[in-house]
Protein backbone atom coordinates (compact mmCIF):
# COMPACT_ATOMS: atom_id res chain seq x y z
CA UNK A 1 0.00 0.00 0.00
CA UNK A 2 1.42 3.36 -0.87
CA UNK A 3 2.35 5.53 1.64
CA UNK A 4 1.84 9.40 2.49
CA UNK A 5 2.68 11.80 5.19
CA UNK A 6 3.10 10.90 8.48
CA UNK A 7 0.10 11.61 10.77
CA UNK A 8 0.56 12.76 14.21
CA UNK A 9 0.38 9.29 15.82
CA UNK A 10 4.01 8.90 13.96
CA UNK A 11 2.61 6.48 11.38
CA UNK A 12 2.05 6.36 7.85
CA UNK A 13 -1.17 8.06 6.48
CA UNK A 14 -1.12 6.76 2.84
CA UNK A 15 -3.73 7.49 0.26
CA UNK A 16 -6.92 5.62 0.01
CA UNK A 17 -6.58 2.20 -2.69
CA UNK A 18 -9.18 0.78 -4.13
CA UNK A 19 -11.51 -1.54 -2.43
CA UNK A 20 -10.43 -4.62 -3.70
CA UNK A 21 -12.86 -7.14 -1.75
CA UNK A 22 -15.89 -6.06 0.86
CA UNK A 23 -17.93 -8.44 2.98
CA UNK A 24 -21.17 -8.04 3.55
CA UNK A 25 -22.76 -8.90 6.88
CA UNK A 26 -26.40 -9.85 7.30
CA UNK A 27 -28.00 -9.56 10.77
CA UNK A 28 -31.30 -11.54 10.23
CA UNK A 29 -34.28 -10.54 12.20
CA UNK A 30 -36.82 -12.29 15.17
CA UNK A 31 -38.45 -15.31 15.05
CA UNK A 32 -37.58 -18.89 14.27
CA UNK A 33 -35.19 -18.62 11.31
CA UNK A 34 -33.29 -21.64 9.66
CA UNK A 35 -29.49 -20.41 8.91
CA UNK A 36 -28.74 -19.51 5.62
CA UNK A 37 -32.43 -18.60 5.60
CA UNK A 38 -32.46 -14.97 5.13
CA UNK A 39 -28.88 -14.47 3.16
CA UNK A 40 -29.63 -15.92 0.02
CA UNK A 41 -32.60 -13.69 -1.32
CA UNK A 42 -30.09 -10.87 -0.20
CA UNK A 43 -27.50 -12.22 -2.64
CA UNK A 44 -30.35 -12.73 -5.02
CA UNK A 45 -31.29 -8.97 -5.44
CA UNK A 46 -27.54 -7.63 -4.52
CA UNK A 47 -26.06 -9.64 -6.65
CA UNK A 48 -27.43 -12.65 -8.84
CA UNK A 49 -30.42 -10.77 -10.86
CA UNK A 50 -28.33 -7.09 -10.29
CA UNK A 51 -29.18 -5.88 -13.86
CA UNK A 52 -26.61 -2.45 -12.83
CA UNK A 53 -23.74 -4.57 -12.10
CA UNK A 54 -23.17 -7.04 -14.99
CA UNK A 55 -25.21 -5.03 -17.88
CA UNK A 56 -23.41 -6.69 -20.55
CA UNK A 57 -25.03 -10.21 -19.50
CA UNK A 58 -28.40 -8.74 -18.58
CA UNK A 59 -29.92 -9.74 -14.76
CA UNK A 60 -32.00 -12.73 -15.18
CA UNK A 61 -30.65 -14.26 -18.22
CA UNK A 62 -30.99 -17.50 -16.90
CA UNK A 63 -32.35 -18.94 -13.89
CA UNK A 64 -29.53 -18.79 -11.87
CA UNK A 65 -28.42 -15.20 -12.39
CA UNK A 66 -25.01 -14.18 -11.80
CA UNK A 67 -22.18 -16.42 -10.62
CA UNK A 68 -21.84 -16.98 -6.55
CA UNK A 69 -19.71 -20.14 -4.99
CA UNK A 70 -20.55 -21.06 -1.52
CA UNK A 71 -17.70 -22.02 0.57
CA UNK A 72 -17.13 -22.79 4.12
CA UNK A 73 -17.42 -19.85 6.59
CA UNK A 74 -13.97 -20.14 8.98
CA UNK A 75 -15.11 -16.63 10.20
CA UNK A 76 -18.63 -16.94 12.30
CA UNK A 77 -17.26 -20.07 13.96
CA UNK A 78 -20.92 -22.42 13.78
CA UNK A 79 -21.02 -25.22 10.58
CA UNK A 80 -24.18 -24.45 9.83
CA UNK A 81 -23.29 -21.72 8.40
CA UNK A 82 -21.63 -20.84 4.80
CA UNK A 83 -20.00 -17.93 2.89
CA UNK A 84 -21.65 -16.80 0.08
CA UNK A 85 -18.67 -15.32 -2.76
CA UNK A 86 -18.93 -13.76 -6.28
CA UNK A 87 -16.54 -13.06 -9.21
CA UNK A 88 -14.83 -9.70 -9.10
CA UNK A 89 -16.98 -6.62 -10.75
CA UNK A 90 -14.81 -3.82 -11.53
CA UNK A 91 -11.71 -5.59 -9.46
CA UNK A 92 -13.95 -6.24 -6.33
CA UNK A 93 -15.01 -9.40 -4.86
CA UNK A 94 -17.60 -9.39 -2.63
CA UNK A 95 -18.51 -12.36 0.44
CA UNK A 96 -21.62 -12.47 1.88
CA UNK A 97 -21.79 -13.55 5.55
CA UNK A 98 -24.78 -14.04 8.07
CA UNK A 99 -24.75 -13.54 11.63
CA UNK A 100 -26.95 -16.22 12.91
CA UNK A 101 -28.25 -15.54 16.46
CA UNK A 102 -31.80 -16.79 16.88
CA UNK A 103 -30.55 -20.59 18.46
CA UNK A 104 -29.06 -18.64 21.26
CA UNK A 105 -32.60 -16.92 22.05
CA UNK A 106 -34.11 -20.38 21.56
CA UNK A 107 -35.06 -20.82 25.56
CA UNK A 108 -37.54 -17.99 25.65
CA UNK A 109 -39.51 -18.37 29.00
CA UNK A 110 -42.24 -17.00 29.29
CA UNK A 111 -41.55 -15.05 32.31
CA UNK A 112 -39.26 -12.80 30.20
CA UNK A 113 -42.08 -12.18 27.42
CA UNK A 114 -44.19 -11.57 30.33
CA UNK A 115 -42.48 -8.77 32.80
CA UNK A 116 -41.24 -7.44 28.70
CA UNK A 117 -44.89 -7.24 27.66
CA UNK A 118 -45.77 -6.16 31.23
CA UNK A 119 -43.76 -3.14 31.16
CA UNK A 120 -45.15 -2.68 27.49
CA UNK A 121 -48.51 -2.12 28.84
CA UNK A 122 -47.89 -0.18 32.23
CA UNK A 123 -45.97 2.25 30.60
CA UNK A 124 -47.45 6.06 30.70
CA UNK A 125 -49.45 6.59 27.94
CA UNK A 126 -47.89 10.01 27.22
CA UNK A 127 -44.36 8.39 26.30
CA UNK A 128 -45.93 6.18 24.03
CA UNK A 129 -45.24 7.35 20.55
CA UNK A 130 -47.78 8.94 18.15
CA UNK A 131 -46.55 6.20 15.34
CA UNK A 132 -47.36 3.41 17.92
CA UNK A 133 -50.38 4.47 19.48
CA UNK A 134 -52.40 2.76 17.41
CA UNK A 135 -50.54 -1.40 18.04
CA UNK A 136 -50.09 -0.23 21.35
CA UNK A 137 -54.10 0.51 22.11
CA UNK A 138 -54.93 -2.85 19.81
CA UNK A 139 -52.39 -4.91 21.67
CA UNK A 140 -54.24 -3.34 25.05
CA UNK A 141 -57.81 -4.07 23.88
CA UNK A 142 -55.89 -8.08 23.02
CA UNK A 143 -55.05 -8.57 26.89
CA UNK A 144 -58.47 -7.27 28.20
CA UNK A 145 -60.22 -9.57 26.24
CA UNK A 146 -57.61 -12.30 27.18
CA UNK A 147 -58.24 -11.69 30.76
CA UNK A 148 -62.49 -11.82 30.29
CA UNK A 149 -62.36 -14.98 28.61
CA UNK A 150 -60.56 -16.29 31.02
CA UNK A 151 -62.60 -15.35 33.59
CA UNK A 152 -65.66 -16.32 32.04
CA UNK A 153 -64.22 -19.81 31.08
CA UNK A 154 -63.41 -19.98 35.37
CA UNK A 155 -66.80 -19.28 36.38
CA UNK A 156 -68.36 -21.71 33.56
CA UNK A 157 -66.49 -24.89 34.55
CA UNK A 158 -70.20 -26.11 36.00
CA UNK A 159 -71.76 -25.76 32.83
CA UNK A 160 -68.65 -26.81 30.82
CA UNK A 161 -68.71 -30.39 32.92
CA UNK A 162 -72.63 -31.02 32.90
CA UNK A 163 -72.88 -30.14 29.29
CA UNK A 164 -73.16 -32.83 26.56
CA UNK A 165 -71.53 -31.42 23.80
CA UNK A 166 -71.15 -34.19 21.54
CA UNK A 167 -75.15 -34.57 21.72
CA UNK A 168 -75.36 -30.50 20.42
CA UNK A 169 -73.04 -31.26 17.87
CA UNK A 170 -75.27 -33.99 16.55
CA UNK A 171 -78.17 -32.04 16.11
CA UNK A 172 -79.23 -31.09 12.19
CA UNK A 173 -78.75 -27.46 12.96
CA UNK A 174 -75.20 -28.07 13.57
CA UNK A 175 -74.57 -29.48 10.07
CA UNK A 176 -73.43 -26.57 8.64
CA UNK A 177 -71.11 -25.93 11.38
CA UNK A 178 -69.57 -29.30 10.79
CA UNK A 179 -69.35 -29.11 7.29
CA UNK A 180 -67.02 -25.82 7.11
CA UNK A 181 -64.94 -27.04 10.16
CA UNK A 182 -64.36 -30.36 8.51
CA UNK A 183 -63.48 -29.01 5.23
CA UNK A 184 -60.87 -26.52 6.54
CA UNK A 185 -59.78 -29.73 8.52
CA UNK A 186 -59.32 -31.58 5.21
CA UNK A 187 -57.42 -28.84 3.27
CA UNK A 188 -55.22 -28.59 6.48
CA UNK A 189 -54.49 -32.60 6.28
CA UNK A 190 -55.42 -33.90 2.22
CA UNK A 191 -52.12 -32.35 1.32
CA UNK A 192 -50.09 -34.78 3.82
CA UNK A 193 -52.22 -37.91 2.23
CA UNK A 194 -52.15 -37.29 -1.41
CA UNK A 195 -49.55 -35.43 -3.73
CA UNK A 196 -51.94 -34.06 -6.51
CA UNK A 197 -53.51 -31.77 -3.47
CA UNK A 198 -50.26 -29.57 -3.03
CA UNK A 199 -51.60 -26.81 -3.98
CA UNK A 200 -54.22 -26.72 -1.20
CA UNK A 201 -51.04 -26.00 0.94
CA UNK A 202 -51.04 -22.31 -0.45
CA UNK A 203 -54.02 -21.55 1.33
CA UNK A 204 -52.64 -19.25 4.85
CA UNK A 205 -53.02 -21.16 8.21
CA UNK A 206 -54.42 -18.63 9.96
CA UNK A 207 -57.67 -18.96 7.27
CA UNK A 208 -58.10 -22.34 8.44
CA UNK A 209 -57.67 -20.96 12.35
CA UNK A 210 -60.86 -18.42 11.27
CA UNK A 211 -62.83 -21.41 9.60
CA UNK A 212 -62.41 -23.97 12.48
CA UNK A 213 -63.29 -20.19 14.83
CA UNK A 214 -66.48 -20.17 12.69
CA UNK A 215 -67.62 -23.63 12.84
CA UNK A 216 -67.53 -24.12 16.29
CA UNK A 217 -69.49 -20.91 17.41
CA UNK A 218 -72.18 -21.84 14.43
CA UNK A 219 -72.22 -25.41 16.10
CA UNK A 220 -72.43 -24.14 19.40
CA UNK A 221 -74.57 -21.20 18.45
CA UNK A 222 -76.67 -20.99 21.61
CA UNK A 223 -73.83 -22.18 23.91
CA UNK A 224 -72.26 -19.02 24.74
CA UNK A 225 -69.24 -20.30 27.42
CA UNK A 226 -68.16 -22.39 24.43
CA UNK A 227 -67.59 -19.60 22.91
CA UNK A 228 -65.42 -18.00 25.20
CA UNK A 229 -63.37 -21.10 25.18
CA UNK A 230 -63.20 -21.31 21.55
CA UNK A 231 -61.39 -17.14 21.76
CA UNK A 232 -59.29 -18.21 24.28
CA UNK A 233 -57.76 -20.97 22.29
CA UNK A 234 -57.44 -18.73 19.23
CA UNK A 235 -55.93 -15.94 21.47
CA UNK A 236 -53.29 -19.21 22.94
CA UNK A 237 -52.56 -20.35 19.73
CA UNK A 238 -51.98 -16.22 18.53
CA UNK A 239 -49.58 -16.50 21.40
CA UNK A 240 -48.07 -19.25 20.48
CA UNK A 241 -47.54 -18.57 16.85
CA UNK A 242 -46.31 -15.05 17.39
CA UNK A 243 -45.72 -13.76 20.34
CA UNK A 244 -43.43 -16.43 21.88
CA UNK A 245 -41.90 -16.86 18.79
CA UNK A 246 -40.93 -13.34 17.59
CA UNK A 247 -41.58 -11.03 20.89
CA UNK A 248 -39.95 -13.71 22.95
CA UNK A 249 -36.70 -12.91 20.75
CA UNK A 250 -36.89 -9.39 21.45
CA UNK A 251 -38.18 -9.67 25.31
CA UNK A 252 -35.10 -11.91 25.56
CA UNK A 253 -32.66 -9.26 23.50
CA UNK A 254 -33.98 -5.48 24.07
CA UNK A 255 -35.08 -6.30 28.08
CA UNK A 256 -31.89 -6.05 30.17
CA UNK A 257 -33.11 -8.40 33.41
CA UNK A 258 -31.29 -10.69 35.46
CA UNK A 259 -32.88 -13.54 33.40
CA UNK A 260 -31.81 -11.72 29.92
CA UNK A 261 -28.28 -10.93 30.53
CA UNK A 262 -26.57 -14.59 29.56
CA UNK A 263 -28.14 -14.35 26.12
CA UNK A 264 -27.67 -10.79 25.06
CA UNK A 265 -23.95 -11.32 26.39
CA UNK A 266 -23.91 -14.52 24.23
CA UNK A 267 -25.16 -13.56 21.13
CA UNK A 268 -23.20 -10.04 21.67
CA UNK A 269 -19.92 -12.61 21.65
CA UNK A 270 -20.95 -14.30 18.21
CA UNK A 271 -21.37 -11.15 16.38
CA UNK A 272 -18.26 -9.72 17.77
CA UNK A 273 -16.59 -12.78 16.98
CA UNK A 274 -17.56 -12.35 13.24
CA UNK A 275 -17.21 -8.78 12.75
CA UNK A 276 -13.55 -8.91 14.44
CA UNK A 277 -12.55 -11.60 12.32
CA UNK A 278 -13.87 -9.58 9.29
CA UNK A 279 -12.07 -6.46 10.75
CA UNK A 280 -8.64 -8.19 11.45
CA UNK A 281 -8.54 -9.95 8.22
CA UNK A 282 -6.29 -7.80 5.70
CA UNK A 283 -8.01 -9.15 3.13
CA UNK A 284 -11.03 -6.65 2.90
CA UNK A 285 -11.38 -3.57 2.50
CA UNK A 286 -14.57 -2.57 3.59
CA UNK A 287 -17.04 -4.12 5.72
CA UNK A 288 -21.02 -3.57 5.38
CA UNK A 289 -23.72 -4.31 7.81
CA UNK A 290 -27.12 -4.97 7.21
CA UNK A 291 -29.85 -5.65 10.39
CA UNK A 292 -33.36 -6.62 10.04
CA UNK A 293 -35.87 -5.38 12.54
CA UNK A 294 -34.40 -6.83 15.75
CA UNK A 295 -31.06 -7.57 14.35
CA UNK A 296 -30.35 -3.74 13.64
CA UNK A 297 -30.63 -3.66 17.25
CA UNK A 298 -28.05 -5.92 17.50
CA UNK A 299 -25.99 -4.66 14.86
CA UNK A 300 -26.04 -1.19 16.76
CA UNK A 301 -25.05 -2.24 19.55
CA UNK A 302 -22.29 -4.78 17.87
CA UNK A 303 -20.60 -1.29 15.80
CA UNK A 304 -20.96 0.51 19.09
CA UNK A 305 -19.01 -2.40 20.70
CA UNK A 306 -16.00 -2.65 17.93
CA UNK A 307 -16.10 0.94 17.65
CA UNK A 308 -14.53 1.14 21.37
CA UNK A 309 -12.53 -1.74 20.43
CA UNK A 310 -10.67 -0.73 17.03
CA UNK A 311 -12.02 2.80 16.67
CA UNK A 312 -9.81 6.13 16.35
CA UNK A 313 -9.84 6.52 20.40
CA UNK A 314 -7.85 7.59 22.84
CA UNK A 315 -7.10 3.39 23.09
CA UNK A 316 -6.45 3.46 19.10
CA UNK A 317 -4.79 7.22 17.96
CA UNK A 318 -5.09 7.61 14.41
CA UNK A 319 -2.46 8.67 12.20
CA UNK A 320 -4.11 11.12 11.00
CA UNK A 321 -7.83 12.93 12.29
CA UNK A 322 -8.03 15.67 9.70
CA UNK A 323 -11.22 13.51 7.76
CA UNK A 324 -12.82 13.25 11.05
CA UNK A 325 -11.97 16.50 11.73
CA UNK A 326 -14.05 17.69 8.54
CA UNK A 327 -16.96 15.97 9.61
CA UNK A 328 -17.22 17.79 13.16
CA UNK A 329 -16.81 21.77 10.83
CA UNK A 330 -19.91 20.59 9.11
CA UNK A 331 -21.75 19.20 12.16
CA UNK A 332 -20.47 22.55 13.79
CA UNK A 333 -21.96 24.48 10.83
CA UNK A 334 -25.19 22.50 10.47
CA UNK A 335 -26.11 22.86 13.45
CA UNK A 336 -25.64 26.51 14.02
CA UNK A 337 -27.69 26.90 11.01
CA UNK A 338 -30.29 24.22 10.97
CA UNK A 339 -30.10 21.05 8.98
CA UNK A 340 -31.31 21.77 5.65
CA UNK A 341 -32.59 19.92 2.68
CA UNK A 342 -28.84 17.98 1.15
CA UNK A 343 -27.24 18.23 4.60
CA UNK A 344 -27.82 14.54 5.27
CA UNK A 345 -26.32 13.79 1.81
CA UNK A 346 -23.15 15.79 2.18
CA UNK A 347 -22.16 14.51 5.72
CA UNK A 348 -22.21 11.05 5.06
CA UNK A 349 -20.29 11.94 1.64
CA UNK A 350 -17.84 13.39 4.67
CA UNK A 351 -18.21 10.41 6.63
CA UNK A 352 -17.28 8.24 2.99
CA UNK A 353 -13.88 10.44 2.94
CA UNK A 354 -13.05 9.34 6.70
CA UNK A 355 -13.73 5.83 6.51
CA UNK A 356 -11.65 6.06 3.32
CA UNK A 357 -8.72 7.57 5.09
CA UNK A 358 -9.01 4.89 8.38
CA UNK A 359 -9.05 2.20 6.51
CA UNK A 360 -5.71 3.07 5.08
CA UNK A 361 -3.88 3.85 8.01
CA UNK A 362 -2.68 2.28 11.22
CA UNK A 363 -2.95 3.79 14.60
CA UNK A 364 0.45 4.15 16.84
CA UNK A 365 -0.96 0.91 19.22
CA UNK A 366 -1.51 -0.67 16.31
CA UNK A 367 2.23 -0.05 15.41
CA UNK A 368 3.10 -0.83 18.73
CA UNK A 369 1.44 -4.35 18.30
CA UNK A 370 -0.81 -3.48 20.89
CA UNK A 371 -3.98 -2.81 18.56
CA UNK A 372 -6.94 -5.06 18.04
CA UNK A 373 -7.50 -4.45 14.33
CA UNK A 374 -4.62 -4.09 11.68
CA UNK A 375 -6.39 -1.29 9.81
CA UNK A 376 -7.65 1.87 11.57
CA UNK A 377 -11.67 0.99 10.77
CA UNK A 378 -13.28 -1.00 7.92
CA UNK A 379 -16.87 -0.56 8.68
CA UNK A 380 -18.70 2.31 6.04
CA UNK A 381 -22.44 1.45 6.30
CA UNK A 382 -24.83 0.15 8.81
CA UNK A 383 -28.29 -0.43 6.88
CA UNK A 384 -31.09 -1.17 9.32
CA UNK A 385 -34.74 -2.62 7.86
CA UNK A 386 -38.06 -2.71 9.44
CA UNK A 387 -36.24 -1.36 12.73
CA UNK A 388 -38.00 -1.25 16.06
CA UNK A 389 -35.17 1.60 16.74
CA UNK A 390 -37.67 3.93 15.10
CA UNK A 391 -39.41 3.18 19.01
CA UNK A 392 -36.53 3.18 21.27
CA UNK A 393 -37.87 5.53 23.82
CA UNK A 394 -40.97 2.48 23.94
CA UNK A 395 -39.00 -0.60 23.36
CA UNK A 396 -35.31 -0.25 24.97
CA UNK A 397 -35.41 2.61 27.15
CA UNK A 398 -37.58 3.62 30.30
CA UNK A 399 -39.22 6.54 28.59
CA UNK A 400 -38.10 9.81 26.69
CA UNK A 401 -35.84 11.05 29.66
CA UNK A 402 -34.38 8.27 29.94
CA UNK A 403 -33.27 8.26 26.02
CA UNK A 404 -32.34 11.25 25.94
CA UNK A 405 -30.25 10.98 29.17
CA UNK A 406 -28.77 7.48 27.60
CA UNK A 407 -27.81 9.81 24.42
CA UNK A 408 -26.39 12.23 25.98
CA UNK A 409 -23.81 10.08 28.04
CA UNK A 410 -23.26 8.11 24.62
CA UNK A 411 -24.56 4.89 25.83
CA UNK A 412 -26.82 5.37 22.86
CA UNK A 413 -24.58 6.40 19.79
CA UNK A 414 -26.46 9.26 17.50
CA UNK A 415 -25.71 10.48 13.92
CA UNK A 416 -23.71 12.51 14.53
CA UNK A 417 -21.97 11.84 17.00
CA UNK A 418 -22.61 13.62 20.93
CA UNK A 419 -20.14 16.20 22.17
CA UNK A 420 -17.71 15.33 24.19
CA UNK A 421 -17.53 18.50 25.67
CA UNK A 422 -18.74 22.24 25.43
CA UNK A 423 -15.13 22.44 23.42
CA UNK A 424 -15.28 19.39 21.47
CA UNK A 425 -17.40 17.16 18.93
CA UNK A 426 -16.26 13.87 17.92
CA UNK A 427 -12.82 14.57 18.44
CA UNK A 428 -10.89 15.79 21.08
CA UNK A 429 -7.29 16.04 22.43
CA UNK A 430 -6.64 13.81 24.68
CA UNK A 431 -3.43 13.77 27.37
CA UNK A 432 -0.75 12.95 25.31
CA UNK A 433 -1.90 15.69 22.79
CA UNK A 434 -3.02 13.35 19.65
CA UNK A 435 -6.40 13.83 18.08
CA UNK A 436 -8.81 11.29 18.81
CA UNK A 437 -12.41 10.28 18.54
CA UNK A 438 -14.57 9.69 21.72
CA UNK A 439 -15.97 6.39 22.36
CA UNK A 440 -20.02 6.92 21.02
CA UNK A 441 -18.85 8.63 17.84
CA UNK A 442 -18.94 5.72 15.71
CA UNK A 443 -21.52 7.14 13.47
CA UNK A 444 -19.26 10.21 12.49
CA UNK A 445 -17.69 7.25 10.44
CA UNK A 446 -20.32 5.05 9.76
CA UNK A 447 -22.70 5.55 7.78
CA UNK A 448 -26.87 4.98 9.16
CA UNK A 449 -29.43 4.07 6.18
CA UNK A 450 -33.00 3.62 7.79
CA UNK A 451 -35.17 1.91 4.80
CA UNK A 452 -39.03 2.15 6.13
CA UNK A 453 -41.92 1.46 4.88
CA UNK A 454 -44.62 3.64 6.51
CA UNK A 455 -47.72 1.87 7.97
CA UNK A 456 -50.86 3.34 7.92
CA UNK A 457 -52.14 4.44 11.42
CA UNK A 458 -55.66 3.67 11.39
CA UNK A 459 -55.01 0.17 9.32
CA UNK A 460 -51.54 -0.66 10.49
CA UNK A 461 -51.23 -3.96 9.44
CA UNK A 462 -50.93 -1.72 5.89
CA UNK A 463 -47.18 -1.34 5.78
CA UNK A 464 -44.69 -2.10 8.60
CA UNK A 465 -46.20 -1.22 12.08
CA UNK A 466 -42.71 -2.12 13.29
CA UNK A 467 -40.55 0.39 11.80
CA UNK A 468 -40.21 4.30 11.47
CA UNK A 469 -38.01 7.24 10.86
CA UNK A 470 -35.04 7.05 13.35
CA UNK A 471 -33.31 10.68 12.04
CA UNK A 472 -34.02 13.91 13.90
CA UNK A 473 -33.15 15.37 16.89
CA UNK A 474 -35.23 13.54 19.06
CA UNK A 475 -34.48 10.32 18.04
CA UNK A 476 -31.21 9.58 16.93
CA UNK A 477 -29.75 12.46 15.14
CA UNK A 478 -29.89 14.55 11.99
CA UNK A 479 -27.22 12.50 10.13
CA UNK A 480 -29.30 9.01 9.66
CA UNK A 481 -30.54 8.77 6.21
CA UNK A 482 -34.53 7.78 6.72
CA UNK A 483 -35.40 6.32 2.89
CA UNK A 484 -39.17 5.69 3.14
CA UNK A 485 -40.16 2.94 0.77
CA UNK A 486 -43.95 1.64 -0.09
CA UNK A 487 -43.37 -1.84 -0.68
CA UNK A 488 -46.90 -3.82 -2.54
CA UNK A 489 -47.42 -7.53 -3.47
CA UNK A 490 -48.29 -8.26 -6.58
CA UNK A 491 -52.34 -9.85 -5.45
CA UNK A 492 -54.80 -9.54 -2.47
CA UNK A 493 -52.08 -9.12 -0.17
CA UNK A 494 -50.81 -6.22 -1.20
CA UNK A 495 -49.76 -3.80 1.36
CA UNK A 496 -50.39 -6.16 4.41
CA UNK A 497 -47.52 -6.42 7.01
CA UNK A 498 -44.66 -5.83 4.16
CA UNK A 499 -42.28 -6.02 7.50
CA UNK A 500 -40.26 -8.75 6.04
CA UNK A 501 -40.46 -8.33 1.89
CA UNK A 502 -37.43 -5.31 2.45
CA UNK A 503 -35.05 -7.91 0.24
CA UNK A 504 -37.86 -9.55 -1.82
CA UNK A 505 -38.46 -8.56 -5.17
CA UNK A 506 -42.05 -8.14 -5.45
CA UNK A 507 -41.97 -6.49 -9.07
CA UNK A 508 -41.39 -10.14 -10.84
CA UNK A 509 -39.44 -7.97 -13.40
CA UNK A 510 -35.75 -7.95 -12.62
CA UNK A 511 -34.63 -5.79 -14.91
CA UNK A 512 -37.09 -3.15 -13.71
CA UNK A 513 -37.10 -3.67 -9.79
CA UNK A 514 -39.29 -2.47 -7.05
CA UNK A 515 -38.26 0.48 -5.42
CA UNK A 516 -37.87 -0.81 -2.44
CA UNK A 517 -34.77 -3.24 -3.90
CA UNK A 518 -33.49 -0.07 -5.72
CA UNK A 519 -33.35 1.52 -2.62
CA UNK A 520 -31.47 -1.27 -0.52
CA UNK A 521 -29.10 -1.83 -3.47
CA UNK A 522 -28.31 1.89 -3.45
CA UNK A 523 -27.87 2.01 0.26
CA UNK A 524 -25.25 -1.30 0.17
CA UNK A 525 -23.58 0.64 -3.15
CA UNK A 526 -21.93 -3.00 -4.13
CA UNK A 527 -19.83 -1.22 -6.61
CA UNK A 528 -19.41 2.45 -4.67
CA UNK A 529 -15.92 3.88 -5.57
CA UNK A 530 -13.32 5.83 -3.67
Amino acid sequence: MATGKTGAAGSANPEPTPIKRQAIVVVHGQGEQRPMGTIRDFVKVLWQFNANLMPQKGAGADKDGQNIWIVPDSKSGLYELQRITTPPHNGRKTDFFELYYADLLNENSLRNLWRWLRRLLWIDPTEVPDDVRAPWTLFWVFSLVAIVLFWTAVLSVSQLIHTNWIAVALEPRALPGLILGGGALAVLLVPKFFRGAGWLNKVPPFAIVVAVTLSIMWVYLNYPVAWVINLLVVEFYVALRLLLPYFGDAASYLSAQTQTVQSRQSVRNRGLRLLRALHDDPAYDRVVVIGHSLGSVLAYDLLHILWREGGPTKDNPPADASALLAVDAFVAGADKHGWQAGDVERYQGLQWAAFNQLRCQRGAAQQDGAGTCPAGWKVSDFIALGSPLASAQFLITQDRADFERMKRERVLPTAPAQPYDRENLAVYTDAKGQKVAHHGAVFSVVRWANIFDPFDEALFLLGDPISGPVSGPDRFGNGVLDRPVKIRRPGVWGRFFTHSLYWIETSADWVRPAHHIKTLRQAVGIDRQI
